[in-house]
């Protein structure tokens, strides 16, 4: 594939961030396209790549009080200073939660932007 013509901007580790949403003990089993130990070690591969680029990250769950479970530990303790936004409201969506856009915000670069309009 040429790239020649490409004209849209790529991503990269200044315009970027980790959206951490929903990885969640009790989300991971219910899902069956990979082994819950399977999918929690590509969260955490995933997470640490964002630790090696230094990117803004944000945490949220849905009602991690609730059968969804707590966030896995590994991100919590990956990033103490992030953002954590606890969805308790009933709220799917993380979008449609205030703080949760707001931590977004707060990242004030070109590709988060450009995320949120296009959702």
């Amino acid at each position: 594939m040429s790239t020649k013509n490409y004209t849209k901007i790529r991503f990269s580790a200044s315009d970027a961030a980790l959206v951490l949403i929903d990885q969640q003990s009790g989300v991971m089993q219910l899902v069956h396209d990979y082994s819950p130990a399977e999918l929690r070690n590509n969260v955490v591969g995933l997470a640490k790549l964002g630790k090696v680029f230094t990117l803004p990250t944000v945490v949220t769950s849905s009602s991690d009080q609730g059968p969804n479970g707590p966030i896995i530990p590994e991100l919590l303790s990956m990033f103490p200073g992030a953002p954590l936004i606890r969805r308790t409201t009933g709220t799917i969506s993380a979008w449609d939660y205030p703080e949760f856009v707001a931590a977004i915000d707060s990242f004030e670069s070109k590709t988060t932007k450009a995320v949120q309009k296009a959702s």
